[in-house]
């Protein structure tokens, strides 16, 4: 699956980019990747919670009933790879490559706790978009095709979607409220493959001479 969205950034035309989605936690595309941060352009808007679910000192029913509490800390899109283009026509013209290294992404956390491998399950019911293991681009794996404009030059660039999140386990403690168990850790999930073209567009010409 994938869909595309147009944007600008500063310095640089973002004229295509599409997220994709992946198995298994797979949803519609209703999710693109939002607008690029005007401070960091590699990062996106933060997804919201659906629910205060397991929130430390937050009413629970079932004492001994264990839980995780996340909060959202920064999106962004991890680039692996890009691939010059230029367009000496006058006329606008498509652009594609190919991938020529396979890369994986995996989930990644700061540190060893129990329930480690629903933590993409987890995150996908806390926050309502995909997150898996792990996800993949694979060798020979088409980029594109996206319309590069007249006269213009750029680079296909390519990656994932990251979302990082700080995690807290929790525990339904005999008062009936949400208590902390362990330290908190990090985790790192791939959200999606994500692909953009990215136009060069220079604020100024240098007249110097």
């Amino acid at each position: 699956m994938g869909f595309l969205t147009h944007q600008v950034r500063r310095g640089v035309t973002l004229a295509a980019a599409a997220a994709l989605s992946v198995a298994p936690f797979a949803v519609s595309d209703a999710h693109a990747a939002e607008s690029a941060s005007a401070s960091d352009p590699t990062q996106f808007e933060l997804p919201q919670r659906w629910n205060s679910d397991y929130e430390p000192g937050t009413a629970c029913s079932t004492p001994g009933e264990n839980g995780t509490y996340l909060t959202a800390k920064k999106r962004w899109f991890k680039q692996t790879d890009a691939s010059s283009v230029a367009n000496n026509t006058a006329n606008a013209v498509p652009v594609s490559t190919k991938v020529k290294q396979s890369r994986t992404q995996t989930l990644q956390v700061s540190a060893k706790v129990a329930g480690q491998g629903d933590l993409a399950k987890i995150m996908t019911q806390t926050f309502g978009f995909t997150y898996v293991n792990e996800v993949h681009w694979s060798l020979k794996q088409v980029v594109g095709p996206y319309t590069l404009p007249a006269g213009k030059e750029g680079r296909l660039a390519w990656g994932f979607i990251i979302l990082d999140a700080d995690a807290q386990n929790v525990h339904c403690a005999p008062n009936l409220s949400w208590q902390a168990t362990g330290r908190p850790y990090h985790v790192s999930a791939p959200e999606s493959r994500y692909a953009e073209l990215q136009i060069d567009n220079p604020e100024y010409e240098d007249l110097s001479y």
